[in-house]
């Protein structure tokens, strides 16, 4: 029988999102704001992170619409 045990998630802070993506910390908190970034989840009252698969996702979908659009 073959284990399919879940990937482990892996979270991002903002000073890692911020370095994967090359953008600032206020560029980041406006786009979630105006839903064009992925939310961050709150996993705890102090801490707050991003999911790296959907930032992962998020930069390769720029990528994919900046190669449509000859950019």
């Amino acid at each position: 029988m073959v284990s399919t045990q879940p990937t482990p998630t892996k979270f991002l802070r903002l000073s890692d999102v911020t370095k994967a993506i090359g953008a600032s910390g206020s560029s980041v908190w406006a786009w979630v704001k105006n839903g064009t970034f992925p939310a961050p989840v709150k996993l705890s009252p102090n801490c707050t992170a991003w999911i790296a698969a959907e930032v992962d996702q998020w930069a390769a979908d720029r990528i994919a619409d900046s190669r449509k659009a000859g950019v």
